[in-house]
């Protein structure tokens, strides 16, 4: 533990210098090559220090990028965190692809009710609690004051949307890196992807009540077109790439780790493009090519776990370096009001609808759907470009609900996997 600690204070000296080194030079690569590099060589020693004082690995990587971001001490400067959106979109195909071969038909015909049932009702309390508040807080919310008693119904409704989601991404990574396998398991995963997909649809309705209620007018049409598109045609495009993996890995049979990551590079970037959920594709690619053939679907588990761990470290310590810290102190207050309420919603909900036949589900799993990450950061940049009026104040609020979601949600849902009895080993020796 004391030669981890003293290897990142090694480490953040070395950062110092050459962030110094680079006001000097002129030929020391662009910001986004340094960035790279000095997050990737933070994360893998954080991760170490991290398991070391018993913290999962992802708080690691998340608190370094906190560290040496441009928020706190500056080492990596702002545009070349900005310019890592690639490492992201590539790391959530991945891990969704993980998590799509998790999702076998078994699994759903056994839990899907369930799990569905529960989500509704976890998303349904969370949503009239947070939309209740913000519409309670108008008069002091300088972005909802101004405006009529309709809009700032439509508009808290919006925002509690984007509140009401979680972070498969965090929660598989978790999964992944305490090697954790049971009915437990099982059933936070399916919930937190559930979960999303709800927020999708839920999100497009909101925002078309919202522009509606500012003169836009409801584009019905347009509403069901754009959430059709976003939810059918990435499980369409999902399912090609499912084809596309199987032919390879039965006539190829080589490299499949760098394949796997190719792939799932060009999807995201693609998928970005074609205005489709990089998450949804992976998830829908993952589960077909599971249930087609078992077999193939443990090969692609075993090779992302094999390639996986540089690009997840660069991922969540991004993640962290782009958290805006000077968020939370403009809109603090009203932040950690919701972020408090949001829990105290989850809880309640998983305390009394949970199924009662496992009583680990009422007692643990609120704690595995705290985190908030990439869809999150997603929809609360889209508010802010859709609504150019009022959006960029409900992002900083919505950031800073993430800010706080990060450094306490993985935690919580490590917590949540090694109370049920199902985390088998946290020395994972491949694990993110």
């Amino acid at each position: 533990m004391r030669d981890a600690l003293l290897r990142l204070l090694l480490l953040l000296v070395l950062l110092a210098a050459i962030a110094r080194a680079q006001l000097w030079r002129v030929d020391t690569g662009t910001s986004v090559a340094l960035a790279a590099g000095a997050l990737l060589l933070c994360g893998l020693f954080a991760g170490k220090v991290a398991k070391g004082v018993g913290l999962p690995r992802l708080t690691g990587y998340l608190l370094v990028g906190v560290a040496v971001g441009p928020y706190a001490l500056g080492f990596i400067p702002g545009a070349g965190v900005k310019g890592l959106e690639l490492v992201k979109g590539l790391a959530v195909s991945l891990i969704a692809l993980v998590a799509g071969t998790e999702l076998q038909w078994g699994l759903i015909r056994r839990v899907g009710v369930k799990v569905a049932a529960l989500c509704c009702v976890v998303c349904g309390v969370t949503f009239l609690v947070i939309c209740g508040t913000l519409f309670a807080l108008k008069p002091w919310l300088p972005f909802l004051a101004p405006m009529t008693w309709g809009q700032a119904l439509a508009v808290s409704a919006l925002i509690s949307m984007v509140v009401v989601s979680f972070s498969p991404t965090v929660t598989i990574a978790i999964v992944q890196e305490t090697s954790a396998r049971g009915s437990f398991t099982e059933f936070l995963m399916a919930l937190v992807i559930i979960g999303d997909l709800v927020v999708m649809v839920g999100f497009a309705v909101a925002a078309g009540l919202t522009r509606a209620s500012f003169g836009g007018g409801l584009d019905v049409g347009g509403l069901l077109g754009g959430v059709g598109w976003e939810l059918f045609g990435s499980v369409v495009v999902g399912f090609v790439l499912a084809v596309c993996m199987l032919l390879y890995m039965k006539r190829v049979k080589r490299e499949l780790p760098l394949f796997l990551v190719g792939l799932c590079f060009a999807s995201a970037e693609a998928g970005a493009r074609l205005h489709l959920s990089p998450l949804l594709v992976s998830l829908a690619a993952g589960a077909l090519i599971v249930n087609l053939d078992q077999r193939e679907g443990e090969r692609i588990h075993h090779a992302i776990q094999r390639a996986g761990l540089p690009i997840f470290a660069l991922f969540f310590a991004a993640a962290g370096a782009g958290l805006k810290l000077d968020a939370l102190v403009t809109v603090g207050p009203a932040a950690l009001l919701l972020v408090m309420l949001r829990a105290v919603a989850i809880y309640g909900s998983c305390r009394y609808f949970a199924p009662a036949e496992d009583p680990r589900l009422r007692q643990y799993l609120w704690m595995g759907l705290i985190s908030q990450a990439g869809v999150t950061f997603g929809l609360a940049a889209l508010v802010s470009r859709t609504f150019p009026d009022f959006g960029p104040q409900v992002e900083v609020l919505i950031v800073a609900m993430i800010t706080t979601h990060e450094l306490i949600g993985p935690v919580l849902t490590r917590r949540a996997i090694q109370r049920s009895g199902e985390s088998h080993s946290d020395e994972a020796p491949h694990a993110a």
